[in-house]
């Protein structure tokens, strides 16, 4: 069972949620922190060696009711993924999460709280307090800023590319269930898109 994803009108991202700076002073984004329990918290880990090469091997198994839990673990990890995804953008080129929205602030706060309320759930509340994920805000030089946030635009415009592409394949293939993800998806990359432009000109001064 995953957690349930918030209709798509409460993760909107608009140009009105990020408030720019004075011209010439430092300018705040927001980075992501995000430390995610993966199955292996439930995996049984030794190791067997092979008398005969002498060989060691790291083994790791989940058996009878772990296996359950192992699945709603890896569930819930993609579904914070999918989520983070609309409001905030993996910059591939630096390596980085970042938004200038303050609702990816609070959508970032909501997921913190529902990865460790349902650790609880799952019997291993004495783990939740390690995991987290959490907006970071920093202060960089306004050239600094738009270099990053100019990648983040370039990258997206290739994804709403990527994303036409792939409707048209869908709709010549009369597949309107892809039609119907793919347009959702392409929905949200154009908000992220003008947040992040409308930020890099609000900056630009």
């Amino acid at each position: 069972m995953e957690l349930e994803a918030p209709a798509p009108a409460t993760t909107a991202v608009t140009a009105a949620d990020a408030a720019a700076p004075a011209r010439g002073e430092l300018v705040s984004i927001y980075m992501l922190a995000m430390h995610l329990p993966s199955a292996d918290l439930v995996a049984e880990d030794y190791t067997d060696s092979d008398s005969g090469s002498g060989v060691v091997r790291r083994v790791k198994e989940w058996r009878g009711s772990h296996r359950d839990v192992a699945r709603e673990i890896e569930n819930m990890r993609r579904n914070v993924y999918r989520r983070i995804e609309r409001i905030w953008c993996m910059v591939r080129e630096f390596g980085v999460w970042v938004t200038v929205s303050e609702e990816g602030v609070k959508e970032a706060e909501r997921l913190s709280k529902e990865v460790r309320e349902r650790l609880q759930r799952l019997g291993l509340g004495q783990f939740a307090p390690r995991y987290f994920v959490r907006a970071v805000k920093v202060y960089l030089e306004p050239q600094d800023a738009r270099m990053l946030l100019e990648a983040a635009v370039d990258q997206l415009r290739g994804e709403m590319e990527e994303l036409g592409r792939r409707i048209d394949d869908a709709v010549k293939n009369q597949n309107r269930r892809m039609v119907k993800e793919l347009m959702y998806k392409k929905e949200y990359v154009k908000a992220l898109l003008y947040t992040f432009k409308k930020y890099i000109e609000d900056i630009s001064g």
